[in-house]
């Protein structure tokens, strides 16, 4: 009988000679791959590229127009305060805006039961609204509103009386640390005498800051 031992010998060289290319080709073609990527084989030993994932698309917050003109601002309530003894609308709006100045902007968005802005009573509730500006930060429509304000308030007090004069200097005064041309932007209606004492407070302690 013919031995067969040679033949399996050279059958197992063959093997191992196949195998060995085929290792090498798999070796060689993942180097290859073009652009870098990384190769995958499927069930059926097909060749795939593994797509690079793409980075995520960063969107830039569009940045502040300078040249934009600003615009009214919208109010809107944010809270209520209960008022209690002895506290007033500026020491409120301290305590809520952080500027007790701030107050006439406060005061006329509230319908409050004395006429006198001087006066609130225990248990009333006053309705806060967003603030304007940022800070000491004001552009030019928040600092019109805020003189709007002022001199709303400048009115109202006028209508109460001479009684009332140290609240209209005061008020004045106070206005101008917004705009310090407050007293002649608005010099058709502020009485020429509470201008004048207005602008003493002014010429003796400087503007507020």
């Amino acid at each position: 009988m013919e031995d067969s031992r040679p033949l399996k010998t050279l059958l197992i060289v063959l093997f191992v000679i196949i195998l060995a290319v085929i290792i090498t080709m798999i070796y060689f073609l993942r180097d290859k791959t073009p652009y870098g990527l990384p190769v995958e084989f499927s069930a059926n030993n097909e060749m795939t590229e593994v797509a690079e994932a793409e980075e995520p698309l960063l969107l830039e917050e569009p940045e502040d127009d300078p040249f934009e003109s600003p615009t009214v601002p919208e109010r809107f309530i944010v809270d209520r305060h209960t008022v209690v003894k002895d506290e007033s609308f500026s020491l409120v709006t301290g305590i809520y805006w952080d500027d007790v100045y701030l107050w006439p902007d406060l005061y006329i968005r509230n319908d409050m039961k004395s006429d006198d802005p001087d006066i609130i009573y225990p248990d009333e509730i006053i309705d806060i609204y967003n603030r304007l500006g940022k800070g000491n930060v004001y552009n030019d429509i928040e600092k019109d509103e805020i003189l709007k304000a002022y001199i709303e308030v400048y009115d109202i007090y006028k209508k109460l009386g001479p009684d009332k004069e140290n609240s209209v200097w005061a008020l004045l005064y106070s206005g101008a640390k917004y705009d310090h041309s407050f007293l002649e932007l608005f010099s058709d209606r502020i009485d020429p005498a509470d201008k004048a004492m207005a602008q003493k407070y002014i010429d003796e302690e400087g503007y507020l800051d």
